[in-house]
């Protein structure tokens, strides 16, 4: 099963330089998977490296790409003109970390998203392909409380948004799988199942 990789989450702070032994501790303690952030810009030269294409071929290492990288399916920079898109609390939108998953124009700008993002990664994670997308540190307070999304626990809207991109992935790749967080509760007792493609992960 997918779900019992043992996982090791590569920070996109780590330089080239820490990645080797990184890897090389990966694999001395047993784990079986690296998973590098989908906004990782050393990812694609790390995994291109041939000392780094060595060490994971020799140790069976799976790549697969993600984390908590929820808040990179609406880019920032659209707050100042398309503010509606945004997470509302206590009367006003915010443009930190997440958004309002209930609005159809940011469902939209989602799917486009992470279609890029999963496909500029999708060429070097190991079929058959894991991505992550779990929520960003922080997290707790960052919820939407618009009237739409006031409805609505932390635990469904993170499945609003993440079935929105596992969508997206399916259309890529059917085989793929998405990871979610696991919040401990059942969004989907309450009416709101998560896509087939997508599977629960506790945060790293």
């Amino acid at each position: 099963m997918e779900q019992s990789r043992k996982r090791l989450f590569i920070s996109k702070k780590n330089s080239a330089r820490e990645r080797e032994e990184i890897i090389k501790w990966a694999a001395e303690n047993m784990y079986d998977t690296v998973v590098f952030s989908l906004d990782d810009k050393l990812f694609r030269s790390t995994i291109g490296n041939p000392k780094y294409v060595k060490l994971i071929k020799r140790h069976s290492i799976i790549i697969e790409a993600g984390g908590r990288d929820l808040s990179l399916l609406l880019p920032r920079q659209l707050f100042m003109f398309h503010r509606d898109l945004f997470r509302m609390a206590e009367g006003k939108r915010k443009s930190d970390r997440y958004f309002c998953p209930t609005n159809p124009k940011t469902t939209a700008i989602i799917i486009e998203r992470a279609q890029y993002l999963f496909a500029r990664a999708m060429q070097k994670v190991t079929p058959p392909r894991i991505f992550h997308f779990l929520p960003d540190e922080g997290h707790e307070n960052s919820w939407c409380a618009c009237p739409a999304c006031r409805a609505f626990s932390p635990a469904e809207q993170l499945i609003i948004a993440v079935n929105t991109a596992a969508d997206a992935l399916a259309k890529l790749d059917p085989q793929a799988q998405l990871s979610f967080f696991d919040f401990g509760t059942d969004p989907e007792a309450e009416g709101i199942a998560p896509r087939k493609n997508m599977f629960r992960l506790q945060i790293p």
